[in-house]
């Protein structure tokens, strides 16, 4: 524990406290610095300028050594100087960078936020993405995978919905996110979904040319499937990434891949071609001050050494490693190096500098994991800030979800009172027509009514006091008429009861056309055959009147109609025309087929009528009557059955008329 003691003491040694006092100093005064001039600037620059000026100050601070407090400071006062909130962000993210190399990742993110917080004011989508990748690499470090991944998601929304995505800065940009993101699931064990991403990334470094990031993304692609055990194919991608680093002309690149490949084969027991990859890597990182990678390629020299029982070369390496370890603080070296001196030392036979050698090795092995430790108390912080924020944020979602519930009630609540005032005037409207409807159909029933009782007081009861006045003079006069009188009062009986007969059918179908319920069956049938019909049924009348009746129908002439209503329009019109036809008069029955429909004629050249009574003709409310040419009455009840007959037939009933030159009537049948 004594010697671990002075381990942790060279850990916190003066100058590494005065680097890290250096480094804020030099952060907070190039942040202050950068934001006063950012504020004094009359004019921001454009975003050609502001990347123009990103790439600059990359390329500078990229080729700093980031090995002593002097050369950052240098680097952090050129950020200062540069006046804009870019050059700021810049230091900060080459600053943190800095930062997690030393295993500072709390200093570091603290840093980056810095550096995203000076972008405030002048947005640079690029640029917050690269600090929110740096912020992201130091969490996944830390093993806080979840806020690493959700870091890299959301810069990678912000690239990919960037008007710049597909610029080469942009396809840069997203290759770095698809990689760090490809980290985070080849850590969380899940190959598949972090070869999906190496590949993603591949794809965009080959289209920039990028050979060094494609060599990355192999090497990567390599671990996944030596994880896997699958070796061969994990050989095949490391040699494609020597290639491309050797292309691209990365020593770093190149010792890794050196690295990888001789760890593989010493997997499969073949240490001298191992030895052999190791010592590439070892001598190519000579003098480049990339020592992590170079005390892997020497310890893993020296465990070949050692298994060749080759200890003098084992003890050079290691005692190199040891030095290195220790200044750099880097416990996972130490402990591999202790192990291997153990080891060297039980080859020797000295079993006590073994002991110790295995003592100092468990040491190391407390202080990583007091460094898990201390680790999991950052990311325990780190976790209570976010479950914080996400408090927060759904104490805000829920304080907006019940504002937006307030909107949509008010607004339904509008919606709803407008659709019943909507509703209650259309009601209203429809109430308003209804009545007036109801008022109308009123006024036409008491028109109906007045119609029929006219009909009852006047057309029923002249024919009734006509035979009255007929029976009571043969009853009177009886012994004194002679054969002639007789016959003209049997002759005044019978006219009266044909009146009566005729009015009384034309009273039955009006009332059933009232009340709806004469039945309707179309059917097929000859329209001559009906027209022969009826006009034997008035051969009496015709003879009386010494009517001249010309049938014009053609046999083969068919309608598709109800035949009884037919029959009853033909009969009453047939009755018109006998009853306003002057003796030795003519009536013309004629019918014509016109496509699909077939016209019925019924012409007389009898009294006719004037316009007036024509326009009323079809109307039950009229109360003119007109005699026939020998004082025949009529209601005209039947004009108005014939209309609806036909009309129920789906045809028209029209009448033309001229006075003293008679009237004819024409309507329309659908043919077979």
């Amino acid at each position: 524990m004594d010697r671990m003691t002075t381990i942790e003491r060279r850990r916190r040694t003066t100058t590494e406290r005065a680097w890290l006092g250096v480094l804020w100093c030099l952060i907070v005064g190039a942040v202050a610095t950068g934001c006063q001039r950012g504020g004094e600037r009359r004019q921001e620059p454009t975003a050609a300028e502001r990347a123009a000026r990103r790439d600059s100050l990359e390329a500078l601070f990229n080729a700093r050594r980031w090995t002593s407090a002097d050369s950052l400071g240098v680097a952090l006062r050129e950020a200062r100087a540069s006046g804009d909130s870019v050059a700021v962000a810049v230091a900060c993210r080459a600053a943190a960078m800095a930062l997690q190399n030393k295993q500072r990742f709390a200093e570091a993110a603290q840093v980056v936020q810095t550096g995203i917080e000076a972008l405030h004011d002048t947005p640079d989508t690029i640029l917050e993405a690269a600090l929110q990748n740096t912020a992201a690499t130091g969490y996944r470090r830390m093993g806080a995978l979840f806020e690493a991944s959700d870091r890299l998601y959301d810069a990678l929304h912000r690239v990919e919905t960037f008007s710049g995505a597909d610029s080469p800065e942009g396809k840069r940009m997203r290759a770095f996110l698809y990689n760090n993101l490809g980290n985070v699931y080849k850590y969380l064990n899940d190959g598949d979904e972090a070869e999906i991403f190496f590949r993603r990334a591949i794809v965009l470094d080959e289209e920039l040319g990028n050979n060094n990031g494609v060599a990355m993304n192999y090497s990567t692609l390599g671990s996944i499937y030596e994880y896997r055990k699958q070796n061969d194919s994990a050989l095949a991608f490391y040699n494609r990434a020597l290639e491309r680093n050797i292309r691209g002309g990365s020593a770093t690149g190149i010792a890794i891949c050196h690295n990888h490949i001789g760890q593989l084969l010493m997997k499969r027991g073949e240490m001298d071609s191992a030895l052999v990859h190791h010592r590439a890597a070892y001598r190519v990182l000579q003098g480049e001050g990339e020592v992590w990678n170079r005390q892997r390629a020497a310890l893993s020299m020296a465990w070949i050494y050692l298994q060749k029982n080759n200890l003098e070369a084992a003890r050079r390496l290691l005692d190199e490693t040891e030095v290195v370890a220790l200044r750099a603080h880097s416990f996972g070296h130490l402990e591999e190096t202790y192990y291997c001196q153990a080891e060297y030392y039980r080859r020797r036979g000295d079993y006590r500098a073994a002991s110790d050698r295995q003592a100092r090795c468990l040491d190391c092995r407390d202080s990583m994991a007091r460094q898990r430790d201390e680790r999991e108390v950052v990311q325990n912080r780190i976790r209570y800030e976010r479950e914080k924020n996400d408090a927060e944020v759904f104490r805000l979602h829920r304080r907006n979800e019940a504002v937006e519930a307030n909107r949509r009630l008010i607004l339904f609540s509008s919606v709803l009172i407008g659709s019943i005032l909507i509703v209650l005037l259309v009601l209203s409207v429809l109430l308003i027509r209804l009545q007036r409807r109801r008022n109308r159909e009123l006024h036409e029933m008491n028109a109906t009514k007045d119609k029929f009782f006219s009909i009852i007081s006047h057309d029923l009861k002249n024919p009734a006091l006509a035979q009255r006045n007929a029976l009571q003079a043969l009853v009177n006069d009886a012994a004194e008429l002679d054969a002639e009188s007789l016959s003209h009062y049997y002759a005044m009986l019978l006219k009266s009861a044909d009146a009566q007969v005729e009015l009384l059918y034309n009273l039955l179908d009006w009332a059933r056309v009232q009340t709806d319920r004469i039945p309707f069956t179309p059917v097929t049938f000859s329209l001559s055959r009906v027209v022969e019909d009826e006009v034997s049924l008035m051969h009496m009348p015709i003879e009386s009147k010494s009517i001249r009746l010309t049938v014009d129908v053609s046999d083969d002439l068919c309608a598709n109609a109800d035949r009884n209503m037919v029959a009853t329009v033909l009969r009453n019109l047939l009755t018109n025309a006998i009853k306003f036809s002057h003796p030795e008069g003519r009536i013309a029955i004629s019918a014509r087929q016109d496509g699909a429909w077939i016209t019925v004629s019924v012409a007389d050249d009898g009294v006719g009528m004037s316009a007036d009574k024509l326009r009323t003709l079809f109307d039950a409310g009229r109360e003119q009557s007109t005699r026939g040419t020998r004082g025949e009455t009529g209601s005209g009840l039947g004009l108005v059955v014939c209309k609806h007959f036909v009309e129920r037939n789906g045809g028209r009933l029209t009448a033309h008329s001229e006075e003293s030159r008679g009237t004819t009537f024409h309507f329309t049948l659908k043919a077979k």
